[in-house]
Parts: structure tokens; sequence; C-alpha cells
């Protein structure tokens, strides 16, 4: 069958070639050996191949097929294990741009490593914090990384390779998740320091950074969408005699105006004093089952 054959259009290197489907699109081949097997316009199996990209004309199509005639293919392999780990825990879907700065990445800081040097994760602590599934995932492909090529990087490294999976699930730039991520560690930061200490582990908590992160992304990058909800009379009715609340979502309109010059509607205040409402009740309810075990 034609649809279960490749035809060689390049060959760059042992383990990788760009091919031709039988629809005349082009794709990224990886398999071990496609390199010594197939010659220009040679015929391949769908069979030897373990994995195939769609690779589109633009670019970074030069950058892509450079980085992979760089790297090892042992990287290249391991970083396609951990991606399809981390598309499994994640239910999530990436393309060639994943593998091919992750790979990059993992061959610059074993590099590094190797020659002595550990070099720091600026977004570490935002990552732990704000993505704990990445994070998590992140502990897992360094222990690969860590076993696959016999080094020892540090725990640090986890959170690199955890923000590189979270650039490529909300489709942004390095630059634009980590100015996500410190308007949301901000708006933490206040709550926290002037309202109430926060439990990291809670629901309430985990539902709180969840809505912080679209957000931020509205702030930064998105317009607005109206919903058609009545925000104001139901924002007036849920702050009656809530002024905790009302005080915190205050501050946070200050921090996001003075930050970002960007006024807060009355839906973007609905939905952070509904939240906030939520910590402050989880809070109550922890310091109540406190003193009754005590």
């Amino acid at each position: 069958m034609l649809n279960d054959r490749l035809k060689v259009k390049r060959v760059i290197n042992n383990n990788i070639i760009v091919a031709e489907d039988f629809r005349g699109h082009e794709v990224i081949a990886i398999g071990k050996g496609l390199g010594f097997r197939g010659q220009r316009n040679a015929v391949i199996r769908k069979s030897e191949v373990s994995k195939t990209y769609s690779l589109v004309e633009g670019s970074n199509r030069g950058y892509i097929l450079s980085l992979f005639e760089q790297v090892p293919f042992e990287i290249v392999e391991l970083t396609q294990r951990i991606i399809d780990m981390a598309s499994k825990e994640l239910q999530a879907s990436f393309n060639i741009n994943l593998l091919v700065v992750l790979s990059d990445h993992i061959h610059f800081s074993v590099t590094q490593h190797r020659a002595g040097v550990d070099l720091p994760v600026p977004v570490s602590e935002e990552v732990k914090r704000l993505y704990k599934d990445e994070y998590r995932i992140g502990l897992k492909a360094l222990e690969m990384v860590n076993t696959a090529l016999k080094v020892s990087l540090k725990s640090d490294e986890a959170a690199s390779i955890a923000f590189h999976l979270i650039t490529a699930t909300e489709g942004r730039s390095n630059q634009e998740a980590r100015k996500v991520m410190q308007g949301v560690s901000g708006i933490l930061r206040l709550v926290e320091e002037e309202v109430l200490a926060l439990e990291e582990d809670s629901l309430a908590y985990s539902r709180f950074v969840i809505h912080l992160k679209f957000f931020m992304r509205g702030v930064l990058f998105d317009q607005p969408v109206e919903s058609g909800i009545p925000a104001s009379e139901l924002l007036s009715g849920l702050t009656a005699g809530n002024n905790r609340a009302q005080d915190c979502v205050d501050r946070i309109a200050a921090y996001v105006h003075e930050n970002y010059c960007y006024t807060l509607s009355d839906e973007d205040r609905l939905y952070l004093t509904i939240h906030v409402m939520r910590l402050i009740m989880e809070s109550r309810e922890k310091k109540t089952k406190e003193t009754k075990e005590t």
C-alpha cells in the first residue's frame, strides 16, 4: 500500500531522514539505521520508522535540520521518549518544535555539566509552585536523562525540562511564559503577604492558580471577551459583607494596573472574588478543625 511507504529526499544522519509521504508532504522520519538504508528517492516502509513529524516550510526549517545533524542521536531518541511520556501524562500532543528545542537543551545541559558547569534556572521556583504536573514530569525526565547518559544533573534541571513542556503546551515563547509566571507569582505574593496564608496542596489554591494563569494570559496577550453574564449585579451581591475578599481583589486590581496598565472589568473582579472567597473559607475551615483537634 502506498500510504505505508515514504520516499527518501535527504539523509540527515544515520538515523534521521527527510522523506515524502504518499500525499507529497515532507516529514522528518526517525529510526535507527534509516540513514544507512535510505538513499535519495529510495522507498522505505513506515514499519522501519519509530516516529515521524510533519516538516512545514518556514523560518525554522534550516535550524531543525542543522540541529539534527549536530545533536547525538541518543539524545534525540531519549528526548522523544520523554515527550512520549509527557504527552501521555499531560494528555497533550506536541510537534517537532519541542523535540528540537528540548533535544538542544538537554544536549547543552549535559555538555556543560560534563565540563563542570551547572547553570542556574531562573524560573525554577515559579515552575515548582505554579506547574506541579509539568514539574513532576520534569523530575521523571531528569531521572531518565541521568540514567541514560550516566550524568548527575541537579534537580533544578527538572524545572528547565518542565518549562519547555509548558511553553510547548501553551503555544507561547519562553519570554511570554516567563511573563505569565511573573504575573501569577506577583499576585500570589500579594494575597499571601497581605491577606492570608495559602495552602499550596489545597483544591482552592489549585483552582486559583489555574484561573490566574488564564487571567494573566488575557492581561498580557489576549483581548478580553465578554461572556454576557450580569457581572456587576452578581459582584455586588457577592461582595456584600465580604470586605476581606473585596479588599484583596482591590489590591490585585491595583497591582495589575500599576504593573501592566490593565483595568479589571466587573467580570474579572467577579471571578477573582469567587476564588479569593474559596481561599478564605478553606483557611477558616482548617483553623476550626485545628482548634477542635487541640
